[in-house]
């Protein structure tokens, strides 16, 4: 066994078997004299020295359990979450589950929000059912929303998301169509230069909605059919997350082209 070279933890241990054998010891004598014939003769005196004593050897017994195994352990699980929450704090993780209804409260942030970035397939029923808020987003003068969608006219991406969603390949390029006029729906007859659309081949893995210093992602699942529960993460801007986030984001900027306005 390797010897410790921290002095503290070395005084430490010794102090603490110090301490322990001078305990057993005490609890010893006290058990040797509850059993003298001057103990027999002081019964109520007997009964005490005798309790005492096993009360003393018994606790340096767990006292060295603890010391073996119990405070490694403890310490160990100490460390694991101490990591974690470290991880959790460079990663500057907000929140996460399986819900993304409620990762936050969509209406007011998107409400109170200056920018709006979209990655998705398509994202019909998140626009649908934040139509109103999207809608006071892009009146405010300094708003600014960029949309990036599938690109409806490559085959092999169109093809691609059919495969994923389980539709097929017009019903996939449907989708992508309906997002694209949806959002310009919000933008008004006249566009206003605060809403951007993007088409770009990138295969999307997830879904991510960056709202100002936040970033809010959902998963995709591997199973057939359409599942209300998948996992998302919300992350705040300085967080090794969201700089990802972002700078994938950025990656599918640089790979798309616009076709709004």
């Amino acid at each position: 066994m390797r010897t410790s070279t921290n002095p503290h933890r070395r005084v430490t241990t010794f102090m603490y078997w110090l301490i322990s054998a001078g305990a057993a010891a005490v609890g010893l004598f006290l058990l040797f004299l509850s059993s003298t014939s001057w103990a027999e003769d002081h019964k109520t005196t007997s009964n005490l020295l005798n309790q005492l004593g096993g009360l003393a050897i018994v606790s340096v017994a767990i006292a060295l359990l603890w010391e073996l195994a119990g405070r490694r352990a403890f310490f160990n699980e100490m460390l694991e979450v101490h990591n974690l929450k470290n991880d959790v704090v460079q990663s500057a993780l907000e929140s996460i589950g399986t819900d993304y209804t409620k990762a936050l409260d969509w209406s007011a942030t998107i409400s109170n929000a200056r920018q709006l970035d979209v990655f998705s397939a398509w994202a019909n029923t998140w626009r649908n059912q934040n139509l109103s808020a999207l809608s006071t987003l892009i009146a405010k003068s300094n708003a600014k929303i960029r949309v990036f969608v599938p690109d409806p006219t490559d085959r092999n991406c169109v093809k691609a998301l059919a495969s994923r969603f389980g539709y097929s390949e017009s019903e996939a390029k449907g989708k992508i169509t309906e997002a694209i006029d949806g959002y310009k729906q919000l933008d008004g007859a006249t566009p206003s230069g605060r809403l951007e659309i993007w088409t770009s081949p990138v295969y999307r893995v997830f879904t991510s909605y960056r709202i100002d210093d936040r970033i809010v992602v959902t998963l995709y699942h591997h199973a057939t059919g359409q599942r209300a529960s998948v996992p998302v993460l919300v992350c705040r801007e300085g967080g090794s997350l969201f700089t990802f986030f972002e700078s994938d984001l950025e990656v599918v900027h640089n790979a798309s082209k616009q076709i709004y306005p």
